[in-house]
């Protein structure tokens, strides 16, 4: 099995059907890119690609796992502070969780308007 649909870390192998956002810079030390697929509303798969820390690295997976069939309403309400206390961040790495957000927010921007997403 594919380890990175484990964690939802990673890039999908064939981006056919995913839309991507990203944020922050490498030489900052976040850059992370969300790519989602959604449906009829619905995230059906996520994954993050990060560049940062070890403890951005599992809040990614984390909350590609929580996204994983939630409303796209309920994604959208997600925030940096909610991340990092969700996902339990060091203090010293929750700055992360604002470039994991804004990666979302990004992905979730370029959905297809035609009822909450694009087909599965």
């Amino acid at each position: 099995m594919d380890h990175r649909n484990q964690t939802g870390l990673g890039a999908p192998s064939d981006p056919t059907g995913w839309v991507s956002g990203s944020a922050g810079r490498i030489k900052d030390d976040c850059q992370a890119v969300c790519w989602l697929r959604s449906s009829r509303g619905v995230i059906r798969a996520a994954r993050f690609e990060v560049f940062a820390g070890a403890d951005a690295l599992r809040a990614a997976g984390w909350l590609a796992r929580w996204l994983e069939g939630r409303d796209i309403r309920d994604a959208r309400a997600v925030t940096g502070h909610w991340l990092a206390q969700s996902a339990a961040m060091d203090a010293e790495s929750r700055a992360e969780a604002l470039c994991l957000e804004d990666a979302l927010q990004a992905a979730l921007a370029a959905l297809p308007d035609e009822g909450g997403g694009c087909s599965s």
